[in-house]
């Protein structure tokens, strides 16, 4: 059913529990997993500022990446640098990802009704399943 899961990351407090969900339903299924990171940077951000953005946004992928493999699952990591829930969108579209694997927040209802979040976008306009982990 499933083969590759994209499973975002942000390094927030919820990223451990997420990667530990994502790592425990891949098991169950037998599917790979992709770990990515999208570094936000505003677009009149230089691109050496950019660039020191995605090498300290490494860290966050690789060692989820890390905890996956050792748990004898086929796992990968990336960084990309835009919008997160368009780039999540995007890479998910354009790399023919089966699943994504995604936080919420766990926002108020208003404040999701005002700002909106990622995750809601990504629900919106994901060309494949999305499963939130809360």
């Amino acid at each position: 059913m499933f083969q590759k899961a994209l499973v975002p990351v942000d390094g927030s407090q919820f990223t451990p529990g997420l990667v530990a969900y994502a790592i425990g339903f891949a098991k169950k299924i037998g599917c790979s997993l992709t770990f990515v990171y999208v570094v936000n940077m505003p677009p009149t951000a230089s691109a050496s500022d950019i660039e020191k953005q995605k090498a300290a946004g490494t860290k966050i992928p690789d060692e989820c990446k890390g905890t996956a493999t050792s748990e004898g699952l086929s796992a990968s990591s990336r960084v990309e640098v835009g919008s997160p829930a368009e780039m999540i969108i995007n890479i998910a579209e354009h790399d023919k990802f089966d699943l994504i694997i995604i936080a919420s927040r766990g926002y108020s209802r208003l404040r999701r009704l005002i700002v909106g979040s990622v995750a809601d976008q990504v629900m919106k306009l994901a060309p494949c399943p999305v499963l939130v982990f809360r």
